[in-house]
This record gives C-alpha cells, sequence and structure tokens, in this order.
C-alpha cells in the first residue's frame, strides 16, 4: 500500500531565491513508499540543486518506511557481503583522520543508521569516546551500540541536543542531502566541534559525469523524496566556507550505488517497478557493483568527476 506524501514548496538553502528550474522529474524508484511524482529544481541565482515541493519534516516515517536500508534487514544474506565492503572502505577512507585523533577524542557519526561504522572505530581505536546520531534506532540497533559502549543521540540533526563537551571529528556519510536545513544543521555542528576538530562530508555529487546519462529523473542521487539538496565541489565548499570551516581537502569517489539505482529508475520508469529487470540491477548483485566501482574508479584516473564526493574541513 502506497501513501501520499504531504509537500510544501521551499526557496533556494544556498541564496533564499524563489527562482529556479526543474532539471529531474521521478518517483521513489526504490521503496515505492507512495506514487507521488517529484521534481528537483536547480536555483537560478547560485545554482544549488534542491527538490521542490520537498516532503514536510512530520512526514518522516513515510519517506524512511519500516524497510528502509539501516532500518531493517534487507541486507541479510549474500548482500551481507556489500555491508562488510562498505564498513571496509569507509574504514580506509576515515584511516587518515582517525590516526591522528589525539587520545580519548571524542567522535560523532550523524546519520549513523546501523553503527557499523561506530563499531569498526571502536576495535580499530578502543581509547575513543563515540556517539551515533540517527532520528530512529530500532531497539535492536540500540542495544548493540550501546552494548559497544557507544552513545546514541534519537532525534533529527535539526532539533537534536548535542552533548555539551566538544567533540574533535565529525562524520557525516551520505547526510547533509537528507537535511531540510543543511547551513543552519551545519553550523550547530560547528559550534559542536573543538577548535581543530574536522568534519568529514561524504555527499553525492552533481558534476558526476554519469548524471548526465540519467537526465530525466533515473540518477540516482536525486533518490526521491530522501535528497532534499545537492552540491558540486564547489556549492559544497562554499558552504562549508559560509559556516566557518576551512577546507582542507576535497575528492571524487566511486559511487556504484548511485550507478544501482539510476539504473532501477531507468527500467521503472520504463517499464514498471514490477518489471523483473529491476532484480537484475539490485543491490544483491555484488559483481555489477563491484564493475560500477571499477569503472568509477577508472573515470578518477581519467580526472572525470564522479557522482561521489568527499570534503574535509577543520574548524579555525
Amino acid at each position: 500500500m502506497t501513501a501520499q506524501i504531504r509537500s510544501v514548496s521551499t526557496a533556494c538553502s544556498g541564496c533564499g531565491s524563489q527562482a529556479s528550474t526543474i532539471v529531474a522529474t521521478g518517483q521513489d524508484y526504490i521503496y515505492h513508499g507512495t506514487e507521488d511524482n517529484f521534481r528537483y529544481v536547480r536555483c537560478d541565482g547560485c545554482g544549488h540543486f534542491y527538490l521542490n515541493p520537498r516532503p514536510d519534516i512530520s512526514q518522516l516515517s513515510l519517506m524512511y518506511p519500516a524497510n528502509y536500508g539501516t532500518f531493517s534487514n534487507r541486507f541479510q544474506g549474500r548482500a551481507n557481503l556489500l555491508g562488510r565492503i562498505k564498513t571496509i572502505v569507509n574504514r580506509k577512507r576515515l584511516k587518515g583522520v582517525v590516526a591522528h585523533l589525539p587520545l580519548a577524542g571524542r567522535v560523532l557519526d550523524v546519520g549513523c543508521g546501523n553503527g557499523e561504522l561506530l563499531i569498526a572505530l571502536r576495535q580499530a581505536r578502543p581509547d575513543l569516546e563515540l556517539f551515533g546520531l540517527d532520528w530512529h534506532f530500532p531497539v535492536e540497533t540500540r542495544n548493540t551500540l550501546e552494548k559497544h559502549g557507544i552513545g546514541v543521540i534519537e532525534a533529527p540533526l535539526e532539533a537534536a541536543e548535542l552533548p555539551a563537551q566538544p567533540f574533535d571529528f565529525i562524520i557525516m556519510l551520505q547526510l547533509i542531502e537528507h537535511l531540510w536545513e543543511p547551513e543552519k544543521s551545519l553550523r550547530r555542528l560547528v559550534r559542536a566541534l573543538a577548535k581543530d576538530g574536522r568534519l568529514l562530508i561524504e555527499t553525492p555529487n552533481t558534476d558526476g559525469w554519469d548524471r548526465r546519462l540519467f537526465a530525466g529523473g533515473a540518477w540516482g542521487g536525486y533518490y526521491f523524496p530522501r535528497h532534499l539538496n545537492l552540491y558540486s565541489f564547489e556549492r559544497l565548499a562554499e558552504l562549508l566556507r559560509r559556516v566557518g570551516l576551512a577546507v582542507e581537502s576535497q575528492r571524487n569517489l566511486p559511487a556504484p550505488l548511485i550507478w544501482i539505482y539510476s539504473l532501477q529508475g531507468a527500467v521503472q520508469a520504463r517499464f514498471g517497478w514490477k518489471s523483473s529487470l529491476t532484480k537484475i540491477f539490485g543491490v544483491k548483485n555484488i559483481p555489477l557493483i563491484a564493475a560500477f566501482a571499477f569503472l568509477d574508479i577508472a573515470a578518477i584516473a581519467m580526472r572525470f568527476k564522479t557522482s561521489n564526493q568527499q570534503a574535509i574541513s577543520r574548524k579555525v
């Protein structure tokens, strides 16, 4: 059964302009929680990409249903391999920053989901004081995290009460694009950072070379209706500087899941969501995910921009 999501019109979160141009339209191709159509627009003033109209924040439970990724057992069985690979990759990406954290440093993972990364960090650095924030934690997830000595903050970032003691490192992996108020939320996190503390963000990149292949609305980075704001390198760097951070590095990352979601969207837009082809292009197709990862690695080597990016910034 699908539901209608209550949506409201909004202005650009980058510059406040009301003027925009539609760049893509689509549906919830992944979870089919609604048959509503959604549209992505580009701000005529600053070029920012955002969902407009967008779901009201009161619609969280419809946007993120019970079978949503890390809230469920969706990745059981063979796809557990994907979870293990994801954790290994994320640990490798964080290794350089984590290695320089002080003894007993404080780390916050915003949008931590099932907390796999925090558990991996606990194993790698038992001395760290770890916290995970998400708008919802299933009982099993909460119990697992607390068993590992990881603090749990259950609330949307926009309304969460953060600990008074500052953090040395804040992680936001594929999270900023889900926020209703990205700039306001980042300012809250900057206040929660210690001096010289670092913020690591990974988020889709609207300049990814493959977005042009799925221009009509199937591109997986749109992820209707959950991705509310999307950034290029330039717009993300501008936002980070605006909230008081110094950008230390930005780089392209492979985006195999965006490729998978793009193909699912393209198939469903043409043949409907019950098409058997959607199973071929599913998250359990590990060989296909690996192939797209290698494709993006090759693209990065040739200086192409991919649909995934990482930015590390420091509080000054």
